[in-house]
């Protein structure tokens, strides 16, 4: 039997050994993880309960001590199963804003840095500078900003620039930040052109962010259509069974309940499919 892996921190120790964020982890705080999961557990429980709830009545419609048994189940199991299931999506979620935070950030600083170059600054200057300038252009709390400041201090700390730089890329979770830390390593030991090599890369980054951007426009459709396929079987039990009839005797018998279930992995099934189909990485 294996051991439990440890969490992985949400920081990290730098090369200055001072806590560095990890943007390829993002751990929920107590009030965030209370908050979501009483929101899926409402969710999940109604949910249950709408499409199993109600089962084992007498045939004069009265609850027995199996329907109650049963109801505790149908809403409990799915309510503690989407709050699971919640925490883990919210907190992928997170992080995954987070790192794309850092990247359009980061994009921002190699125009500030292509700039500082261009006019005949040093490598330091222009990290300098293009700290200065996204103090501006966001905030001193920006995460890029935050980054500059490490490898600002790593340097006056006499640990080398590409060095810190590898370090960013192996926390910020983008293969792109990454690529540019070992192009930047590559380069600068060389003595290459670091204005033509930072130029080319700030170029490649904006195309490909400019890609995605057009991606996720033309898959914003699609994903509204799998979320409403999900929702609106949802609201129509609701309304047959709120509706009177004979329609939600039929789902509390042996069949129904079977269909029910079918009907509801397939709906789910399928939502997941077409999350995973239109995940697309350049």
């Amino acid at each position: 039997m294996t051991a439990k892996q440890p969490r992985r921190p949400q920081h990290r120790p730098s090369l200055i050994n001072v806590p560095a964020y990890d943007y390829g982890v993002y751990h929920l705080s107590i009030a965030e993880r209370l908050g979501y999961a009483a929101l899926a557990m409402a969710v999940g429980g109604f949910v249950g309960y709408l499409f199993f709830g109600g089962l084992g009545m007498t045939p004069e419609g009265e609850p027995t001590t199996v329907t109650r048994v049963l109801d505790a189940i149908v809403v409990g199991v799915p309510a503690l199963v989407a709050a699971r299931a919640f925490l883990r999506l919210r907190s992928e979620q997170i992080r995954q804003a987070r790192a794309q935070v850092l990247q359009t950030q980061f994009r921002d600083m190699l125009d500030s840095l292509v700039g500082s170059l261009s006019a005949g600054g040093t490598v330091i200057q222009g990290f300098q500078l293009a700290r200065d300038d996204l103090e501006r252009q966001h905030s001193p709390d920006a995460p890029i900003v935050q980054e500059l400041n490490l490898l600002i201090a790593g340097f006056h700390n006499n640990i080398r620039i590409e060095d810190m730089l590898h370090d960013l890329g192996e926390r910020s979770a983008s293969a792109d930040i990454e690529s540019f830390a070992n192009v930047f390593k590559i380069a600068y030991l060389r003595g290459a052109d670091m204005k033509l090599a930072v130029k080319n890369c700030h170029q490649i980054l904006t195309e490909k962010m400019q890609i995605s951007a057009d991606i996720e426009t033309g898959l914003v459709a699609s994903k509204n259509e799998s979320f409403i396929m999900v929702v609106i079987p949802v609201i129509l039990v609701a309304l047959l069974k709120t509706g009177g009839g004979t329609f939600a005797e039929g789902l509390r018998s042996p069949v129904g309940v079977l269909c029910t279930l079918v009907a509801v992995s397939m709906f789910l099934g399928a939502y997941a499919l077409a999350r995973r189909i239109m995940t697309i990485k350049i």
